[in-house]
């Protein structure tokens, strides 16, 4: 498919091919139907550029490259055909569906997500000397969930301010790590961020979609998850488990270390009673005391 074609010769583009790439797969419904110097103008490029990327991604030339730009149009025209049929979908069918599709791409996580890349990334992790997270509107939630965990096990773990991210990145250390986390579509405080700590000279590294993404762009380590939203919804089943995946090297490379620490946090958490063993009696669901008192 164009998408995997784009995604595996990503790094050897140039700045314009990266440009006419990245217009390719946001608006198929309109690139697909311009000649090579129509696409080159809209986005600002030479029309040579557009042939060099064509040559570059396997096609002889632009005429087979807007073949392919047509199937990836037909792709997208079959996801709103779904979009569709969940919003006609029965209440309870809609629900089953909307489960089924993260399952669906939690099975397409499993064979396609690189595990080696996240030991790589866990080891980046743990040598780095400060670890700086960044997330914006519904991907901070990952970032926060990440920052929550590491925390747990590694000594200087940080979300980055939404407010003041040049700042905190201008005074970190030399051997901090810089990370992103964010899907379709993407946040430009994310994609700036890590291209600040790509200038700085900092290590990054990010989660996102595939390395098409913009921020696999200046990433050093790049993990890529399946991402399908379920309906408006920013559903982040499978980018959740590979995060938990990426702690879990973490720990699992700290080895004892990892094990004393949680140990100690137990016992903190026992002597502070952060969390209660009591167990309340099973509340009756919605309606069954109103039947009840009814039948007596």
């Amino acid at each position: 498919m164009l998408k995997e074609l784009i995604s595996t010769q990503m790094q050897q583009m140039t700045p314009g091919q990266r440009l006419v790439a990245g217009y390719i797969l946001d608006s198929p419904h309109e690139a697909a139907f311009l000649t090579a110097s129509q696409l080159g103008e809209r986005v600002g490029v030479s029309e040579t550029t557009v042939i060099r990327l064509a040559h570059l991604l396997g096609f002889p030339g632009y005429h087979g490259l807007r073949s392919a730009m047509s199937g990836l149009l037909l792709d997208r025209l079959s996801t709103l055909e779904r979009l569709r049929e969940y919003e006609s979908s029965r209440e309870f069918d809609f629900f089953e569906r909307a489960i089924h599709k993260d399952l669906d791409t939690l099975g397409l996580a499993l064979s396609t997500v690189s595990f080696d890349s996240i030991r790589r990334l866990g080891e980046a992790l743990l040598s780095a000397e400060c670890v700086y997270l960044a997330g914006y509107r519904s991907s901070y939630t990952l970032a926060y969930y990440l920052y929550f965990y590491l925390s747990w096990i590694l000594p200087n773990v940080r979300t980055i301010s939404q407010d003041m991210p040049f700042e905190m990145l201008l005074n970190a250390p030399e051997r901090s790590l810089v990370m992103g986390i964010s899907f379709p579509r993407y946040s430009s405080w994310t994609v700036e961020v890590m291209a600040t700590a790509s200038r700085l000279g900092l290590t990054t590294a990010s989660v996102t979609d595939d390395l098409a993404s913009p921020l696999a762009a200046t990433s050093d380590y790049v993990v890529t998850v399946p991402y399908r939203p379920v309906s408006f919804i920013d559903s982040f089943a499978a980018p959740m488990s590979v995060l938990n995946c990426i702690i879990l090297g973490v720990a699992q490379l700290l080895g004892d270390d990892a094990a004393r620490k949680l140990g100690m946090l137990e016992e903190r958490w026992e002597d502070e009673g952060v969390y209660t063993k009591q167990k309340m009696p099973p509340r009756q669901a919605a309606g069954e005391g109103a039947s009840e008192k009814q039948g007596q």
